[in-house]
This record gives structure tokens, C-alpha cells and sequence, in this order.
């Protein structure tokens, strides 16, 4: 069952998944990338463990990739549950870090309306049963 009562850390739900600050993907070859799937992109390499190298504008970048700097996620009610989506999915399909990719939101919205629709209809039979 999904548990609508608890959830994660504050800021997962500004962030998401931390990407960037929270963790990195290293290569066989030491380079540093926010997450795996950033790998190979040479505008988002964070440095080199070899050459003992790291870009903290990169870091700050996506720091800075959260739920009131993302413009489709200001006003969205689903915003501290999707935390704004995956970083590499917007920056694939929205072309930037700080642009929600659309279909990801509401597929998200989609999957929150369907555990609230759960939910009540738990709390119902619950109030029916007493």
C-alpha cells in the first residue's frame, strides 16, 4: 500500500534525488559526472579523481535544480511529491535542468491522483465498517 502519511527528507521533495551533491558517478577513467546518466556529456564532467579536479559551478547547477526554480513546478500542486523529476529526464527531453519534462509530470500526477483515490476509498470502507 502506498503510505500517503510519511515520505522522504525535506529536501528530497525540493531536489529529488540528489544527483550532483548528494552523490556522483565516478568512471574507470576518474572522471566525475553528477549521476550515470551524465556520463560521457563533457558540459556536465564535475572533474577528474586523477587530476584531483572538480567544477563547483556544476555542483551549485544542480543544487540550484529544485522545485521553486523550475518554472513548471512553482505553482504545481504535485510539486513535494515528484520534487521536480529526474534531472537527466529533463535535461533529455526539455533540453535543461531546470525544465520539467512534461510527460514525466503527468504520469506522476496521474499515479498521485490514482494512491489518493486509494486512500479515501480505504478511509471510507473504514468509516462504513465502524
Amino acid at each position: 500500500m502506498i503510505d500517503l502519511d510519511q515520505g522522504p527528507c525535506a529536501i528530497k521533495r525540493l531536489r529529488g534525488c540528489g544527483c550532483g551533491n548528494e552523490y556522483v558517478a565516478i568512471t574507470p577513467d576518474g572522471d566525475i559526472y553528477p549521476c550515470h546518466q551524465f556520463v560521457g556529456m563533457e558540459e556536465y564532467k564535475m572533474g577528474n579523481l586523477d587530476e584531483g579536479t572538480f567544477n563547483l559551478d556544476i555542483k551549485a547547477e544542480f543544487a540550484a535544480a529544485h522545485v521553486y526554480t523550475k518554472p513548471e513546478c512553482k505553482q504545481c500542486w504535485a510539486k513535494f511529491y515528484c520534487s521536480g523529476g529526474c534531472n537527466a529526464n529533463n535535461y533529455q527531453y526539455a533540453g535543461d535542468i531546470h525544465n520539467a519534462h512534461k510527460f514525466s509530470c503527468q504520469l506522476q500526477k496521474k499515479r498521485l491522483e490514482c494512491a489518493i483515490m486509494i486512500k479515501a476509498a480505504h478511509l471510507a470502507e473504514d468509516l462504513a465498517d465502524k
